[in-house]
C-alpha cells in the first residue's frame, strides 16, 4: 500500500483530491510499470540491493518521480526477501574479527594486517570458499536478501492497484468515513456488511431513498490517537465497495505534516465488465459455531441468515445465523472482539424498536454485561469467554423464543 508521501494529490483550500493518471501520464506509467515488472521478474534470486539499483537505472521524467516511486513501493510489496540459508551471518562476523584481533596483536611494527589471509583461515574452518565467506559475512543485512518469490500481476493490474491505493493512503489519515451506495442488491449488501464486520470497522448502515445505503464509518484518526491497524483495515474496505457496485465517499481527513483538516471525495465501482458482488468472507467464529450448532441434537435448525433486518430511521442489523423451529425464528449475530461501541449501537436498535428475536454474542473481553438488555424486548446477549458454546447459544434461543 503507499504512503501518504507517495500519494499525488491536489488541494484547493479544504478540499483535497487524488490526481487521477490521465491521457499524460497513464502511458507514462504504464511504460515504468512494464520495465519495473521485468525488472522484477529477471531479479528472482538476486539481492534487494541489485533489485534496487535496476529499478533506479529505469530513466524516467522527474516530474513522475512520486509516481515511480509509488509503482516501486507496490511492487516491493507484492515481493518475499528472504536471508539465504545456512551458517548465521553474526557468527562468521565474530569468528573473522576475533581472528584479525588475533593478528593484529602480533604484528610487528610497520607491519600490515593480511586481510585475505583472515578471510581464507575462517572460510576453511567452516567448510566454505573464501568467496562465499565474503558473501555471506553480511548477509543478514536486508539489502543482502535475496528475491524469493513474487505475487505476479501484468502493467494494467498494476496501475489499477496503483488509483485505488492512493485512495487508500488517504483514508490512512481520516477521522470519519461516510459511504453512499447507489446501487446494490440484498446478496451484495450482505457480502457487504460481512466484509464490514470481518473487518471489525464500527459502522452505522441506513437506508436511504432510492434504493441507496449510507454507511457512516469512523476514521482512524477518530480514535484514542492513530490506529494504523484501524487505518489498514478501513483502506482495504475499498476493494469491496467496488464489488458491491457504484459508490461515492465522503471523509474528513488530516493532511500533511501539520495535520490540517481536509474533505476527501473518492467515487468508484465494478470495472468494465467486471459483475458486482463483494466477496463474502466470514469471520472464524461464525463457522466455528454453525459447525457446533449442525452437531448439537435440538429441536432448532440452523443456516446462514439472509436477511437484513430493517428499522426505518435507524439503521440495519445483517444477522449471521438464523435457528428455525417450525415458524418460530430466532436470529443470531456474533459481534464477538468486535467493538464495544457496535453492541451499544445493537442495543439502541433493539430499543428503539427492532421487533425481530435476535440474538447477539459478544465477547467478554468488550466488557457488556447481558443485563443490558432486559426481559421486556425480543433480542438478548451472550457474553462468552473464549469460545462460544452451542449449547449456551441454545438456552439463549429457547429463552427468547418464549417471549
Amino acid at each position: 500500500m503507499l504512503t501518504s508521501d507517495l500519494v499525488r494529490v491536489k488541494r484547493r483550500g479544504d478540499e483535497l483530491s487524488v490526481s487521477p493518471l490521465g491521457k499524460r501520464n497513464r502511458p507514462l506509467a504504464l511504460e515504468a510499470a512494464g520495465q519495473y515488472l521485468a525488472l522484477t521478474e529477471s531479479h528472482l534470486g538476486r539481492t534487494r540491493a541489485e533489485w534496487q539499483a535496476a529499478c533506479t537505472g529505469v530513466v524516467m521524467p522527474a516530474r513522475a518521480k512520486k509516481l515511480t516511486d509509488g509503482l516501486r513501493k507496490l511492487i516491493e510489496d507484492r515481493c518475499t526477501f528472504a536471508m539465504d540459508e545456512g551458517l548465521e551471518p553474526l557468527a562468521l562476523r565474530d569468528a573473522v574479527f576475533a581472528l584479525a584481533s588475533e593478528r593484529r596483536a602480533a604484528l610487528g611494527p610497520g607491519e600490515r594486517l593480511d586481510r585475505a589471509s583472515v578471510v581464507t583461515e575462517v572460510a576453511a574452518a567452516h567448510d566454505l570458499e573464501p568467496a562465499a565467506l565474503d558473501e555471506r559475512l553480511y548477509g543478514d543485512l536486508k539489502s543482502a536478501w535475496r528475491l524469493q518469490e513474487w505475487k505476479k500481476l501484468d502493467a494494467e493490474a498494476l496501475i489499477e492497484a496503483y488509483e485505488t491505493s492512493q485512495g487508500q493512503a488517504v483514508l490512512l489519515r481520516a477521522t470519519s468515513v461516510t459511504v453512499v451506495l447507489h446501487r446494490a442488491d440484498t446478496k451484495a449488501l450482505r457480502a457487504l456488511f460481512r466484509k464490514l464486520k470481518f473487518l471489525r470497522l464500527v459502522h452505522v448502515i441506513r437506508p436511504l431513498k432510492g434504493g441507496e445505503h449510507r454507511i457512516d464509518l469512523d476514521g482512524p484518526l477518530s480514535l484514542f490517537g492513530p490506529s494504523t491497524k484501524y487505518g489498514l483495515q478501513l483502506a482495504l474496505l475499498l476493494p469491496a465497495l467496488n464489488r458491491t457496485g457504484p459508490w461515492s465517499l465522503d471523509a474528513k481527513v488530516l493532511w500533511g505534516p501539520s495535520r490540517d483538516p481536509c474533505r476527501f471525495h473518492l467515487e468508484g465501482g465494478p470495472k468494465a465488465g467486471q459483475a458486482a458482488g463483494a466477496d463474502v468472507t466470514e469471520a472464524d467464529e461464525i463457522t466455528k459455531l454453525l459447525e457446533r450448532l449442525k452437531k448439537k441434537k435440538s429441536e432448532w435448525s440452523v443456516r446462514r441468515s439472509t436477511r437484513i433486518l430493517d428499522l426505518p430511521g435507524v439503521g440495519l442489523c445483517v444477522p449471521d445465523l438464523v435457528m428455525s423451529r417450525g415458524k418460530e425464528k430466532v436470529y443470531v449475530e456474533v459481534m464477538g472482539y468486535w467493538s464495544r461501541d457496535a453492541v451499544w449501537r445493537r442495543v439502541e436498535l433493539v430499543e428503539k424498536g427492532l421487533k425481530d428475536r435476535i440474538l447477539f454474542c459478544v465477547s467478554s473481553r468488550l466488557r457488556v454485561s447481558e443485563a443490558a438488555l432486559g426481559d421486556e424486548v425480543p433480542a438478548g446477549l451472550l457474553v462468552f469467554k473464549g469460545v462460544i458454546g452451542a449449547k449456551q447459544v441454545l438456552e439463549k434461543v429457547e429463552e427468547l423464543a418464549a417471549r
